[in-house]
């Protein structure tokens, strides 16, 4: 019995199309991502190849996500099917058994949902085999097909997903014999994926988000984090782990709930499960009373018409507010918005305050899947309603325009969504409250409502309306439209179109800010919202004139009824709607295209390329350094404009007489270059290339003075949000924005080794190499780039009345004039050229310390933790002065900026800080790690290491100055944090070295050899600066930074490399520890330890002893992961906690690890808890949950 249902059920479904196009359509998505550069699924970028294991299994664990269509589709099918032919009652009257039946169909359908999956693996195999005979792809980004791969990802991910979420929507067919709720289930069953995420904010939580993934994709996640391309490029799913036990759990709950189904399934006949009816009365009926026919006169006008339309709006949005799946997907709505709500917005640890944009963000992205679930579900229960009730040839025989019922329909579909969203927004507001935030701002969250939200609402309900209506099956409406929602951008990608005038409901984003509101974006975001709107509408007409009122089914037959009601009115309607439309377009065209550059990502890269094959040889030319220059900036925040006048000062640095100068422009801003006499030669306007000859050349040491006028005009909107940097209130600009750069600009070559083959380039080095005997290149320092060395600035720089503008140096003077606030700055000391210029309606909060100016200027919605900022620049100056020497500015300033860009950033003197970081955090608890501390601790040691101290543009470059203002930062925290505070805190240096080598697109150098990686520069190198001053002293390390920057500070070229560095810090590092040197800071070193076994024993004298079996190896790593284990040689901690927390360390000793396995004996005072090796955390470790181990 159980064969022949079995069969029956495979058979039929390899007898129809939908196995096939779901086959087809995974072996063409992926293909597409094999064989093409312009479709990206996972991470196959840079050394990974684009058919590695990692990004098979990427292919699969994420699209296993989408597959649960297709166990909807055909496990809903197998439950239903004898059901809706009413063939159940025949079937079930014969000598059945309910095992044969019950398993025969769901084994059947749940092996047909895992089919479709092997065009996942079709689609690897035929682009491995053609991408390079057919020239799409260099051999060399293809590695061998990865079989073992693909049968591990069948195992670990299809078959457990498939049967998971068959199971569900097979049980619950059964239960409610609901193709509807077996659809919805589906949707139930990603909210459940996407509330487990929620989890993953935070290192700590990685564990349980990863064992609460149904899917697994997330485990994976876990489980790969620190894969090196190497790994990714060989290993496959590990039947081990966080992955076996994540696999066990939902593997046994899908057994479960089929083993609930089995015995809740009964052959018998049995009702679906439903709401009970009302009872029925026993009341006797009335005898109906014979009137007289009254005659009635039919009016058919405008009044007829709304009273229509608002007949069949009430009735459609009153059956889906009552519609049971409604509900239920409003409920898991608000499951989600509340679990979000209580995960609250995590920074590093912290919380930040629930500011509005920050709910209307919060909400808008929670809400955003559910939205489009309603919209798709709905779409076609409103168009086929009357049809599935049978009702639909009563209703087609009323009097009535089928556009009206069509609009009335649609506008409900939009109501429908903007109820939800309403009311979204009111918990919003409730949760501000209960948080305690009074600062509500209602005109934010409409303003975001009516100006981003509801035009999506507009287009997408009135295109899955008209999808349905022309489409004319309701599943296969069902199916394109999800189809239209996954796979549109993927084809605009392959394709290299990116005007938003063809990406569906595209335009710039809007991107609220509490400075600047939603900024430059508005305007163009507005234009593309009529403009689709006005296109959906034109769809609608269209659908208008297919709706199906007749027994009409064939094409030819809609057609001919199309062009019978395509007339009078209706007619004019739409061609007054087309006008509009092409009116729009015509002008968001002239904005997008004419007034403004546009250009797709592939023209940039085309331009990218000519610019360097044509002046390439322009780059090592002699050019005169920049030693002076006189700003006068005019800023006008109200139209987005600006005015820059500089006069510069020059000289011959370079030993050679100079003849030519050349400059690299921005196409956006109108540049004027004077140089007295001298003549240009060359304007390559396309590419952004000038070439002056000068009137006589320029002599070694020789200056020259010239002029540059440059001026930004805001002209209309853009295909995107445009230049934010100059805001109606926020404008931050730096100084390589608004002039020209001096030479050949380097940075604008194409760097990833794969797009620059393409194009017959030759691989690039991010940075030249590191050289012992420094030769020209240290005549270059990384920051300027050879532009200059150090500079003198003036600025003098106004705004509107009502801002305060701000630029580097000391205020010496301040005006109006015309109407207009006037500031003249000059910096205290030369400094590298690299400043900032702001101007917005700032609040300043300001003290002394030593005579040094202490400001923060602030958005006056923020005031939160304007007082801890100016403290933590005042425990970063006494550190920095104690231990480094002197700060050589009047001022330190923090200065608040739009949050369109979220960093904070040191010029001299001068540190802009992005609103959405430190104003905002919520720091009212003292316990937590004060990150806001840190970020401008960070910053504030940068007036030391980049702008006294800067390194040569080579190798180790930013270790010089990242790495040291990072572990600067540290210091400045540890003063206030005890050792377990810091491992805290440290453990996000450590997610981020380890997660950000697992996606090195070129290759990992050891630290001193960095180049300009923010996770080596950054993560490791505050790692190991931190974890060498705990080994051989905080003092030592210390001193040799500041011998160090006593030799370089304001030093002119050559600047420093980190071998000068080394040669300060190895004379201070002892004998038995010189081995840090070359493992920390010249090799790329890991560590992997275990504690195997952990035993208590109380000792005769009340103290207690742990013998500890430990395993170690030391791992050194290539520059694409490549290790080579060996036998550690080193110094390591071990300890004893006192408490499950592990926060109380009450043993710990440093011992030499100097074999494989190790045997130690600790003594501790009170008994201990847990045994741990590295309990501080200083060496760098990928697994450390094995390093504890809790005695018993």
């Amino acid at each position: 019995m159980f064969r022949e249902f079995f069969v029956r059920e495979i058979r039929g479904a390899l007898g129809r199309p939908m196995v096939y196009i779901f086959l087809l359509i995974y072996t063409l998505l992926v293909f597409g991502a094999v064989a093409s550069d312009n479709v990206v699924i996972g991470d196959a970028v840079g050394n990974v190849y684009k058919n590695a294991p990692h990004t098979v299994t990427s292919f699969v664990s994420i699209l296993s996500l989408f597959g649960l269509l297709f166990a909807a589709a055909f496990c809903n099918n197998a439950a239903l099917r004898d059901y809706n032919y009413q063939f159940h009652e025949i079937l079930f009257s014969t000598p059945l058994r309910k095992y044969g039946y019950f398993l025969g169909r769901f084994t059947g359908a749940f092996l047909l949902s895992c089919l479709p999956f092997l065009g996942i693996y079709l689609g690897v195999i035929l682009a491995t085999a053609m991408a390079p005979a057919f020239g799409w792809l260099d051999a060399d980004r293809l590695g061998p097909l990865p079989w073992e791969s693909m049968l591990n990802t069948y195992l670990v991910f299809v078959l457990p997903n498939m049967f998971f979420g068959g199971a569900i929507i097979f049980w619950l067919a059964h239960r409610f014999r609901s193709t509807t709720i077996s659809f919805v289930s589906v949707a139930v069953i990603i909210m459940a994926y996407i509330v487990s995420g929620t989890l993953l904010s935070d290192v700590d939580n990685e564990t349980i988000a990863a064992l609460s993934d149904p899917f697994g994709i997330r485990t994976y996640d876990v489980y790969s984090k620190y894969f090196t391309p190497i790994e990714k490029n060989t290993l496959s799913p590990a039947y081990s782990g966080l992955m076996l036990q994540n696999r066990m759990i939902w593997i046994g709950f899908s057994l479960l709930i089929t083993l609930l189904s089995y015995l809740s399934f009964s052959i018998r006949e049995r009702k679906a499960f439903r709401v009970k009816a009302a009872p029925k009365t026993t009341e006797s009926k009335a005898v109906p009373v014979i009137q007289e026919k009254q005659k009635v006169n039919p009016v058919f006008n405008l009044k007829t018409n709304y009273i229509q339309f608002w007949s069949f709006f009430k009735t459609s949005l009153s059956s889906m507010l009552k519609s049971i799946v409604f509900r239920i997907l409003l409920i898991i709505c608000l499951i989600l918005v509340v679990s979000q709500m209580v995960a609250g917005f995590e920074y590093f640890g912290l919380q930040s305050y629930p500011v509005t944009y920050k709910m209307m963000s919060m909400i808008s992205n929670a809400s955003s899947i559910f939205v489009m679930i309603i919209l798709v579900f709905f779409s076609g229960e409103l168009v086929w309603r009357d049809r599935m009730s049978h009702l639909h040839e009563v209703v087609n025989a009323t009097p009535h325009h089928s556009f009206s019922s069509l609009a009335a329909k649609t506008l409900s579909l939009i109501s429908l969504a903007f109820i939800l969203h309403l009311f979204l927004i009111a918990l919003a507001i409730v949760y501000q409250l209960l948080q305690g935030y009074m600062a509500v701002e209602l005109s934010v969250y409409f303003g975001d409502l009516l100006m981003d939200v509801l035009p999506g609402y507009i287009t997408y309900s009135c295109l899955f309306i008209f999808l349905q209506v022309m489409i004319n099956n309701r599943y296969l409406g069902y199916f394109v439209s999800v189809l239209f929602l996954f796979l549109l951008d993927f084809i605009w990608i392959a394709a290299d179109i990116s005007t938003n005038m063809v990406d569906f409901n595209g335009g710039p984003s809007l991107f609220y800010s509490d400075m600047n509101g939603f900024g430059s974006g508005l305007l163009g975001s507005v234009w593309f919202n009529i403009y689709w709107i006005l296109f959906t509408f034109i769809l609608l007409t269209i659908a208008g004139l297919f709706m199906n009122r007749n027994t009409v089914e064939g094409i030819g037959e809609r057609f001919k009824q199309a062009r019978k009601s395509f007339k009078g009115t209706y007619l004019i309607g739409t061609l007054v709607i087309i006008g509009l439309w092409l009116g729009t377009a015509s002008f968001v065209y002239y904005n997008t295209f004419i007034l403004n550059d546009f250009k797709t990502p592939d023209t940039w890269e085309h331009l990218r390329v000519d610019y360097e094959k044509n002046y390439k040889t322009y780059e090592n030319y002699p050019l005169p350094k920049l030693t002076a220059i006189n700003y006068y900036i005019d800023i006008f925040p109200e139209s987005r404009d600006l005015k820059v006048r500089a006069e510069i000062a020059m000289q011959n640095k370079s030993g050679r007489a100079i003849d030519s100068v050349f400059y690299t422009l921005s196409n956006d801003w109108d540049i004027e270059i004077n140089i007295p006499g001298a003549e240009m030669v060359l304007n390559d306007e396309e590419l952004g290339f000038r070439i002056y000859r000068l009137a006589e050349p320029l002599d070694t040491n020789a200056t020259l003075n010239m002029e540059i006028l440059s001026t930004y005009m805001s002209e209309g909107f853009e295909n995107s949000a445009g230049d934010r940097s100059i805001a109606a209130n926020g404008t931050f600009l730096n100084n390589s924005e608004i002039l020209p750069f001096l030479g050949y600009r380097e940075e604008l070559e194409l760097l990833d080794r794969n797009d620059r083959k393409k194009y017959d380039l030759q691989p690039k080095k991010r940075i030249p190499e590191l050289q012992e005997d420094c030769n020209e290149l240290c005549m270059v320092n990384y920051l300027s780039d050879g532009a200059s060395d150090w500079v003198n600035v003036e600025t003098v720089i106004s705004t509107s009345a009502d801002q305060l503008a701000i630029a580097p140096g000391k205020l010496v003077k301040e005006w109006q004039e015309n109407g207009r606030n006037y500031y003249h700055y000059v910096v205290d000391h030369a400094s590298q050229n690299f400043y900032s210029f702001m101007s917005a309606r700032y609040e300043k909060a300001q003290r002394q310390w030593n005579g040094i100016n202490l400001e923060v200027y602030y958005d006056k919605k923020h005031p939160y933790n304007v007082e801890m900022m100016l403290d933590a620049i005042q425990k970063a100056l006494e550190y920095y002065t104690a231990h480094f020497g002197p700060y050589y500015h009047k001022q330190a300033r923090i200065i608040e900026f739009p949050r369109y860009q979220s960093f904070a950033q040191a010029f001299p003197g001068t540190m802009p800080y992005s609103e959405g970081l430190g104003f905002i955090v919520n720091l009212e608890d003292e316990d937590d790690n004060n990150v806001v501390d840190a970020v401008i601790a960070h910053e504030m040691a940068h007036q030391w290491w980049a702008h006294q101290e800067i390194s040569a543009k080579m190798q180790g470059g930013t270790m010089l100055t990242e790495s040291f203002s990072e572990y600067s930062s540290l210091m400045v925290m540890k003063q206030e944090e005890d050792a377990m505070h810091m491992k805290d805190f440290l453990k996000y240096n450590f997610d981020r070295y380890l997660n950000g080598r697992s996606f090195e697109r070129i290759k990992e150098v050891p630290l001193y050899k960095v180049e300009n990686q923010g996770y080596i520069h950054y993560g490791k190198g505050s790692l190991i600066l931190y974890a060498l001053q705990d080994y051989i002293g905080e003092d030592s390390v210390n001193a040799a930074l500041r011998d160090f920057l006593a030799e370089y500070r304001y030093a002119e070229p050559p600047y420093p490399t980190s071998l000068d560095f080394l040669r300060h810090l190895e004379p201070r590092v002892p004998d038995s520890l010189q081995y840090l040197v070359e493992d920390w800071f010249k090799k790329t070193t890991l560590y992997d330890f275990r504690l195997k076994e952990a035993s208590l024993q109380e000792t005769d004298n009340g103290k207690y002893t742990v013998d500890l079996d430990i395993e170690a190896y030391k791992i050194y790593a290539d520059t694409i992961g490549n290790e080579e284990k060996s036998a550690p040689n080193d110094w390591v901690d071990i300890g004893l906690y006192g408490d499950e927390e592990e926060e109380k360390l009450i043993a710990l000793k440093r011992v030499k690890f100097n074999a494989e396995k190790l045997e130690f004996t600790l003594m501790a005072d009170e008994k201990p808890v847990k045994a741990a090796i590295d309990p501080h955390r200083l060496l760098i470790e990928r697994v450390v949950d094995d390093n504890v181990k809790k005695l018993e």
